[in-house]
């Protein structure tokens, strides 16, 4: 009986920490500014982040940030702004629901998609050589008879 309650009580312990982790928590404007800026592309480096860069431009990105989240405007509208200025490639990771989402997802397919047909091909059995047919036995002997003649 007693396994059984410590059983329910670590269920009950771990129920309560994915709750209290996932809850979510009010973000300060300067997290803001962070999140936003890791989500942009360097319109110069390109490979990094406007965060993770050192340019005068991701400098000036960070600071129009800064700015936009002071001015009370949402995390969508500041995104928005760099989208009219620098086009969709600014945005540095895709979508999940949008068409470009697909450079997510496809490969997670691929995965299943390989993973099934593997499956199906493990649960095969080969098929089992009978013996041969008589007329294939006579085929192979005349066979057998010429191979040596020409010898």
């Amino acid at each position: 009986m007693t396994a059984r309650v410590a059983i329910v009580i670590g269920f009950l312990a771990v129920a309560a920490a994915v709750i209290v982790a996932g809850a979510p928590r009010a973000e300060t404007p300067a997290q803001r500014v962070e999140r936003i800026a890791a989500e942009l592309r360097c319109p110069v480096c390109q490979g990094l982040s406007v965060a993770d860069s050192s340019s005068d431009t991701a400098r000036a990105m960070r600071a129009l940030i800064e700015e936009r989240v002071a001015q009370g405007r949402t995390d969508d509208e500041v995104r928005d702004e760099f989208r009219r200025a620098y086009g969709e490639w600014i945005i540095l990771s895709p979508p999940l629901l949008d068409a470009r989402g697909a450079v997510w997802v496809l490969p997670v397919v691929a995965l299943i998609a390989g993973a099934v047909v593997a499956w199906l091909r493990l649960g095969r059995t080969p098929p089992v050589a009978g013996s041969p047919s008589p007329e294939q036995l006579r085929a192979l002997r005349e066979r057998e008879i010429a191979e040596e003649a020409v010898e």
